[in-house]
C-alpha cells in the first residue's frame, strides 16, 4: 500500500514524513533502513527515490545541507556490513554504493574508513553532534529563486 501511495503519478501524497533514518542521512543508492532490522518496517525504495528527486531539484546552495559527516559515513558502512553478516534477504547490502557525497568532507576528520576500523572505541565518539549552519544568502541570490 505505502509503495503505491509513494510512487503514484500524478501524486496522491503531497507531504511525506519519513520514519527511521531520513533519506539525506542514508547513501543515495538505497534506503539504509533496510540495513537495520528494527528500521526495516520504515524502508521504502520508492519514497527514498522520490526524496532524491526533490533533492536534485533544490538549488545547490541548499543541497549542501545533505552532505554526510564522516561519522555518519562510517555508521552507514558499519550497518551495511552488519546486514551482510546477517544475510538480510532483501539484499540491499549487496548494492555497490556510488554516492558522490562519500568523496566530500564537511568536518575536521575526513577519514571515515579509518574511523570505521576503530568503530565502538570511545576516544572519538563522544564529540558534540554536528549542527549544520545555514550559509549566508544574499538578497540577490533569493531574488533569482
Amino acid at each position: 500500500m505505502k509503495t503505491r501511495l509513494f510512487g503514484a503519478e500524478p501524486p496522491v501524497l503531497y507531504v511525506l514524513h519519513y520514519l527511521g533514518v531520513k533519506p539525506w542521512l542514508c547513501f543515495r543508492d538505497y534506503d539504509c533502513n533496510w540495513n537495520v532490522d528494527i528500521f526495516q518496517e520504515f524502508a521504502s525504495d520508492v519514497a527514498h527515490e522520490k526524496w532524491w528527486k526533490v533533492h536534485d531539484a533544490m538549488p545547490m546552495l541548499f543541497q549542501q545541507f545533505c552532505l554526510l559527516q564522516s561519522k555518519q559515513k562510517a555508521q552507514l558502512e558499519w550497518d551495511r556490513r552488519q546486514a551482510e553478516i546477517a544475510n538480510y534477504t532483501d539484499g540491499h547490502w549487496r548494492i555497490k554504493v556510488k554516492d558522490q557525497r562519500l568523496k566530500k568532507c564537511i568536518d575536521t576528520y575526513c577519514s571515515w574508513k579509518s574511523m570505521l576500523k576503530h568503530w565502538g572505541e570511545t576516544n572519538w565518539t563522544d564529540e558534540d553532534p554536528f549542527t549544520p549552519t545555514p550559509p549566508a544568502i544574499s538578497r540577490a541570490s533569493l531574488s533569482r529563486m
